[in-house]
């Protein structure tokens, strides 16, 4: 079991520093969103597609061996969670190290989905954005002024958007 827990922690490890820096590059994202820099966006971009076939990787080699663990220590793998492993091993030597692996595995996760939460909002306003000012395109495109007819000086009043004095 010592062995599957040191793959364990090598692997939590290695997902720890993907999360960073898939965090690190959202960062990144939102200021250069802000700043409407494509080309900066398209390298974040390109960084991202190259990080997240590795976390992917990393998923399957770490839920592998949980599965064995769960098989080790008869207990079914849909209930064996890094928490509980923690528990289970208190006491050995592996302990203190996996612990500390897994709480960094957790604060890297959180930040790496705050920084999501933040791109979707971001991107949610960049959206509504782009509808409101469709609407207002679209509305200077219909049929004239509605049913106010001259103004008290004689001038008919032009569109929404009129450049015109």
């Amino acid at each position: 079991m010592a062995g599957l827990i040191s793959n364990l922690i090598e692997v939590l490890q290695g997902q720890t520093k993907l999360f960073n820096d898939i965090a690190a590059l959202s960062d990144d994202k939102r200021e250069f969103t802000v700043k409407n820099d494509i080309e900066s966006l398209r390298g974040i971009v390109k960084q991202e597609n190259e990080i997240v076939p590795k976390m992917l990787k990393g998923d399957k080699k770490r839920e592998s061996i949980m599965t064995d663990l769960a098989t080790v220590l008869n207990k079914n793998k849909d209930d064996l969670t890094l928490t509980l492993l923690e528990e289970i091993i208190r006491g050995q030597p592996e302990h203190g190290l996996f612990k500390q692996t897994v709480d960094e595995f957790i604060a890297a996760l959180e930040k790496m989905k705050e920084g999501n939460e933040r791109a979707k909002v971001l991107l949610q306003d960049a959206i509504d954005y782009v509808e409101f000012n469709m609407n207002i395109l679209h509305s200077s495109m219909d049929a004239g002024p509605v049913g106010y007819g001259a103004l008290e000086d004689g001038h008919q009043p032009g569109s929404f958007l009129d450049t015109r004095s």
